[in-house]
């Protein structure tokens, strides 16, 4: 499948805004999809803070998680306050669950809805693996097939593969949500969601992320027009 990133990278300014425009079936939740709102988020330079799942990160989302997860978020503040607030953050898993969560006629991420649970890592790929069999909807990762918006898996973290053999992952507090190759990034499996209907045919992604994009780099000229 051919990139269809620039080689120089893409970044938008800003971090909230993010829509459905460039989704194959925003009335379904489908691996197209979490492939395309994945690289909204990391084309909208989202962040990465510990429980956090694609919401904007306000005043008092931030101190209520600082309470919550004290060594995790709590250590981290001036980082965090400098960087990431008022941009919408997730952790690794949490990129995967804002998109299962994400109700795409008002725009909101509500906790635990559309069939998708609040799970870790480790537990959701053990779904996919629990729902599918071998090597066709999960396995090593050399095994993988060529499919944007299956769940990459190492010990106690996640990706999303986007096709052409790079995953956006939110990679932790000092890198928030990149991209990578998956050859570089030692994953150890794969799995097909099973909170997702499979829409198989890769090439059907090429036009859905040239619309994506093409969107955003609209946007961002906006910005750097507002800014100059």
């Amino acid at each position: 499948m051919t990139s269809v990133f620039p080689k120089s990278g893409f970044r938008q300014l800003g971090g909230s805004a993010f829509g459905v425009s460039g989704f194959v079936d925003p009335s379904t939740k489908n691996n197209l999809d979490l492939a395309s709102y994945a690289i909204q988020a990391w084309a909208n330079n989202w962040g990465y803070v510990w429980g956090t799942y694609g919401n904007v990160l306000t005043p008092a989302l931030f101190e209520y998680k600082k309470q919550q997860y004290p060594d995790g978020v709590g250590n981290y503040a001036d980082f965090i306050k400098d960087h990431w607030l008022g941009r919408r953050t997730a952790d690794c898993i949490g990129l995967i669950k804002g998109y299962g969560w994400l109700d795409t006629k008002s725009m909101t991420i509500r906790y635990a809805t559309n069939g998708m649970p609040d799970y870790g890592a480790d537990q959701m790929y053990q779904a996919c693996k629990n729902a599918g069999t071998l090597n066709k909807d999960y396995g090593a990762i050399s095994t993988m097939p060529e499919i944007p918006g299956l769940m990459l898996w190492k010990s106690g973290h996640a990706g999303v593969y986007i096709g052409g053999g790079y995953a956006i992952e939110a990679m932790g507090t000092s890198k928030g949500v990149v991209k990578t190759k998956v050859s570089d990034r030692n994953w150890q499996g794969w799995g097909k969601l099973p909170y997702e209907c499979s829409e198989d045919e890769a090439a059907t992604l090429l036009p859905v992320m040239e619309a994506v994009l093409t969107a955003l780099r609209s946007a961002q000229a906006v910005e750097i027009k507002k800014a100059t």
